[in-house]
């Protein structure tokens, strides 16, 4: 009886054992950069002074000056697969192929694949273009992310659903000329939404006249905001953005009123307005 009962939870280890080889894969984010804080350093001194020359379009696209972007952190927790990140000096501690950098491998049944090579990687202008051409790769492999309610157009798509001024600010992250934006004067009760995927983004309740020249909101609605930091310009800004569809609001500054200190300031073409119903 004891051999037997031996036998069923050996054959029980195996199998999980077994499972787990067969199930556990792995996505492998290779940076064209160097590891440690010294090498960080000198990665931002290179970013700030010479941008045009920085090899790692896939660090660009999404680390801020110090820290990983918040929109590429939260995308890479809601994959369905353990996600490694490692750097060009760690190849051979890693095991990992000699391929161009950056890359993204996947390691699934201890086989390596190149999802996206370096030259596709640096092919990418921004964020939400890298997310839609690894989701577009992940599901050619059987994966299925998770994309929530995410809005995923291609530039032509934004071109033909938006009005010129509407796409220029909203996907080439434009500002319109101060004082004369549809609702920088505007004060009906209703509701804000966006102009791109008509996400409800503020409620007229916590819009006030900042006399800055475009709308302005003490609040923003729950979870529809993303903030992003803007070093454009030779300024440190926090870009505001659409939760939903990526789609450039404005910025938010330090300098609103009570309770929360804040003002989202947002130019009136990405926004639309819907009006209370009074019924």
């Amino acid at each position: 009886m004891k051999n037997i009962l031996r036998a069923f939870f050996l054959l029980l280890f195996l199998a999980s054992i077994m499972g787990k080889d067969l199930n556990e894969k792995e996505l492998i984010f290779v940076y064209n950069a160097k590891s440690g804080i010294y090498n960080e350093l000198l990665d931002f001194a290179h970013k700030i002074i010479s941008p045009e020359t920085y090899e790692c379009n896939l660090c660009a696209i999404t680390y801020g000056t110090f820290k990983m972007e918040k929109r590429w952190s939260r995308y890479v927790q809601s994959l369905p697969l353990k996600s490694i990140f490692t750097y060009k000096d760690e190849i051979s501690k890693n095991n990992l192929p000699n391929v161009n950098l950056p890359s993204i491998l996947l390691r699934e049944h201890n086989d390596l694949i190149e999802l996206l090579t370096a030259r596709e990687i640096n092919d990418l202008n921004n964020f939400d273009q890298l997310i839609r051409v690894l989701d577009k790769r992940l599901e050619e492999y059987g994966m299925k992310t998770e994309k929530s309610k995410r809005v995923n157009l291609s530039d032509e798509e934004w071109q033909k659903k938006l009005t010129p001024e509407e796409y220029h600010i909203l996907r080439e992250k434009g500002t319109e000329r101060p004082f004369t934006g549809e609702y920088d004067k505007f004060y009906e009760e209703g509701i804000y939404k966006c102009a791109g995927c008509d996400t409800e983004l503020f409620t007229s309740d916590t819009k006030y006249n900042s006399g800055c020249g475009w709308p302005a909101f003490y609040e923003s609605m729950p979870g529809k905001i993303e903030e992003i930091e803007d070093n454009s310009f030779g300024m440190t800004r926090i870009e505001i953005t659409c939760e939903n569809c990526g789609g450039h609001l404005g910025h938010v500054f330090n300098d609103g009123p009570k309770p929360t200190g804040i003002r989202y300031c947002v130019n009136s073409a990405s926004l639309d307005f819907k009006p209370e119903d009074k019924k």
